[in-house]
């Protein structure tokens, strides 16, 4: 009990420190430092309450780092890489949606993406390592922790260089129906997503995906799809443009018409 509340100290510590160091002199250039002091206060409690809340809902979906450190097995996680897509994902969705999080505070436009990488790369970094490092069920994850900053990687490439292919993911099942609703632990939580690439010339995407399902053996079998939707935020701009600009970082969840191939 003393190693786990040990290492929640440093989740909590880390993020603070580093967020606190990184912001001190980011906010608008016209900002007082009074204004200064209040954004970083802010972002240390947020920081505090936020991280520790993710750490005890972590903490329920995939243990507690209450072991040894090790590595994980990651050849025979029986889930057929789609573990290893979802960190690739998490990296690039959190930099976007950080990004705009820094956009909001007024952050100068030349700093938001590079504090937004820099806050999903504190976040991915603490989760594999010391949660998943000393989780007796995880283990430090190598491709995990490649493909998190692959994706910070990929966020930072398409920011540059904008164009009209994304990443995206859809559901085979409402997740209310799962113990997990949000994080996959069990083998039939993460046969629930589907990863998309997609391609949107328009309003309509086209996207080839890739999930798995269960045999009688309980074996991952690899699953691939060809389908075609749309996503909220590419209605919304058919409405509200401006606004839709504005959530650009929600564009996350591509609701479509598939087929198995």
């Amino acid at each position: 009990m003393k190693s786990h509340l040990r290492r929640l100290l440093i989740v909590c510590i880390a993020l603070c420190a580093i967020n606190s160091a990184t912001l001190a002199q980011t906010v608008t250039g016209d900002s007082t430092r009074a204004r200064k002091s209040h954004v970083n206060r802010n972002m240390l409690i947020g920081n505090l309450v936020v991280g520790t809340g993710a750490y005890f809902y972590f903490e329920n979906t995939w243990g507690a780092p209450d072991g040894k450190f090790h590595f994980k097995n990651e050849l025979h996680d029986n889930v057929a890489f789609t573990d290893e897509i979802s960190h690739f994902y998490a990296g690039y969705k959190l930099t976007d949606g950080f990004r705009w999080f820094f956009r909001m505070l007024k952050v100068p436009e030349e700093n938001q993406l590079k504090y937004g990488a820099l806050q999903a790369a504190i976040i991915l970094t603490l989760v594999e390592f010391p949660m998943d490092a000393f989780n007796p069920d995880q283990g430090f994850g190598v491709s995990d922790f490649v493909l998190d900053y692959g994706g910070i990687g990929y966020a930072l490439l398409d920011a540059k260089y904008p164009n009209q292919f994304d990443m995206k993911f859809s559901v085979k099942q409402p997740p209310w129906k799962f113990d997990n609703k949000f994080l996959a632990s069990k083998n039939e939580e993460f046969a629930n997503f589907i990863w998309w690439a997609t391609y949107t010339p328009k309003m309509v995407s086209v996207g080839l995906g890739y999930g798995i399902e269960y045999d009688q053996h309980g074996e991952a079998q690899s699953q691939v799809f060809l389908g075609a939707g749309t996503t909220l935020y590419d209605l919304l701009y058919l409405i509200k443009p401006g606004v839709a600009k504005e959530l650009k970082a929600l564009d996350c969840y591509f609701i479509n018409l598939r087929v198995e191939l």
